[in-house]
């Protein structure tokens, strides 16, 4: 008749042995499998990888924001692969997102993890009379909005509004009698000045359009933008204000210029969509 007890201090001899040969020392090897390198820590037999204890990573897990066109298009021609890499653009956020190891055209997935994408920032001066858009001003307060953005506007030239600005400023306490379309563009202002106690009648012509000469976007090129010239007279005082006909337009002619230019300079087609 077999010893029980002895049948059983074998059994647990053989799994001391199986756990000390678990938790012998080995040596990683030089080469990868498939899935990496791993190893089973006894305490509730959980798979570990031992990714950090190598020279370097696996794979790239990344994510990169960059500032400009020019970075990312940068970024997408030292890193992209024309197999796998995919660009997308979010139009409505105005952002543009490349997936490095996005999945391959044959159906093989990929892990999506080294992403990179900019927001295409609107500049100042646009962002600076988008502001203004619209909005009536007093005599004054137009008068110093059109000096402080003397810059931007291409036509007519800064020397004709510098001086319909100082116009304004100079005429503040005028009592404005009419307001009339001219037919060489121009808007004729007739105003009644007193001067050393004597009534006097003047007149102020102001373009009825003019054009602004600013970028979009950080960065990007300078776009002709017509801006008209409104206003509107009571009980002898006015108030001026400018309206940018159609802004989204010209927003969207900029997006599509970007949009272009990274689809040509990085050779992959820009999907208009968002990666999730």
């Amino acid at each position: 008749m077999p010893n029980n007890d002895n049948s059983k201090i074998g059994d647990v001899q053989s799994a001391i042995a199986a756990g000390a040969a678990l938790g012998d020392a080995r040596t990683i090897p030089d080469t990868p499998g498939p899935l990496g390198f791993y190893t089973v820590v006894p305490e509730n037999y959980k798979v570990e990888s031992l990714e950090d204890f190598m020279a370097r990573p696996l794979r790239i897990q990344q994510k990169v924001e960059l500032h400009d066109a020019a970075s990312f298009i940068a970024y997408v021609q030292e890193f992209g692969d024309h197999e796998i890499s995919r660009i997308f653009f979010d139009q409505e956020h105005e952002v543009f997102q490349v997936v490095i190891d996005y999945h391959s055209g044959n159906g093989v997935p990929g892990w999506c993890e080294h992403v990179a994408g900019f927001v295409a920032r609107r500049s100042e001066e646009f962002k600076a009379w988008m502001a203004q858009n619209k909005k009536q001003l007093t005599q004054v307060d137009f008068a110093r909005f059109l000096e402080d953005n003397l810059p931007d506007i291409v036509e007519p030239d800064g020397a004709t509004l510098l001086e319909i600005a100082l116009t304004f400023e100079a005429k503040k306490d005028v009592e404005f009698a009419s307001g009339v379309r001219l037919q060489n563009g121009q808007i004729q202002f007739q105003y009644n000045e007193l001067v050393r106690g004597t009534a006097q009648k003047g007149t102020l012509e102001v373009p009825e359009q003019f054009v602004l000469g600013i970028p979009i976007h950080v960065g990007g090129p300078a776009y002709r933008i017509p801006v008209r010239f409104r206003w509107r007279l009571h009980e002898g005082k006015a108030v001026f204000w400018y309206e940018i006909v159609r802004p989204h337009r010209y927003v969207e002619d900029a997006l599509r210029e970007i949009r272009e230019r990274i689809g040509q300079e990085t050779g992959l087609e820009v999907l208009a969509g968002v990666a999730k």
